[in-house]
């Protein structure tokens, strides 16, 4: 029991460190780059935060992938970051880079909530009365379709995911087939709505159909 109750402080520290270490690291040859990151997503100047991600080259590809995975842990919104990269590479290129940084983010949540921040994972799906719901979120149909729902709330599925009986493999599974249709449309409108001039007329076609899949799922839920 000591020695289980150990090794668990010792998970925390570690993943507690490798987090500081690596936001660290940014820090020290950036300097103002989370201060500017902040700035720009905060005042809702997706203009300014693609120039800003844009200037860095080859380099935005690891910096956008980079900061979905910290937004996705930390259930920051990663939504800018999903629209500039439809910006800047295109929207395949940017609908891939967005997808990879959005199952990297869940899975590593997954991970550490189920092995270092059980307690934090167990409240949050506690204060989202989601307890009793648990047994429903330990199979891939499930996990796939709620990572599959555009805009859903990550963190708190990925809470869920952790406390309830699923697999790992289970989960990445799920995670990497759900979150293609979610990271397109997530992708694609931030870019139509970023271009509203050019690409007005396909964000009505998006609008409807985000609602009849909407309207679909809530019939389905009630069924």
């Amino acid at each position: 029991m000591i020695r289980s109750s150990l090794l668990d402080k010792l998970m925390k520290l570690a993943v507690l460190v490798i987090i500081i270490v690596e936001l660290a690291v940014v820090q020290y040859f950036i300097p103002d780059f989370y201060q500017t990151l902040f700035r720009l997503t905060l005042d809702g100047n997706v203009e300014g935060l693609t120039e800003y991600i844009s200037s860095f080259g080859y380099g935005a590809i690891a910096i956008t992938i980079f900061m979905i995975v910290l937004t996705n842990m930390t259930g920051l919104p990663s939504i800018p970051f999903l629209t500039v990269n439809g910006v800047i590479f295109g929207l395949l290129p940017g609908i891939v880079i967005s997808w990879i940084g959005e199952v990297l983010g869940n899975i590593l949540g997954f991970v550490i909530m189920r092995t270092v921040l059980r307690d934090k994972a167990r409240k949050l799906v506690e204060r989202s009365h989601l307890t009793e719901k648990l047994d429903k979120y330990s199979t891939i149909k499930t996990i796939a379709l709620a990572r599959a729902i555009p805009y859903s709330p990550n963190l708190v599925i990925t809470a869920v995911a952790s406390m309830s009986r699923i697999s790992f493999a289970n989960h990445l599974v799920a995670t990497i087939i759900g979150k293609v249709p979610s990271v397109i449309v997530e992708v694609w409108l931030g870019h139509d709505l970023l271009k509203f001039g050019q690409y007005g007329g396909r964000i009505i076609i998006w609008a409807t159909l985000i609602l009849t899949v909407y309207y679909a799922y809530r019939q389905y839920k009630k069924r």
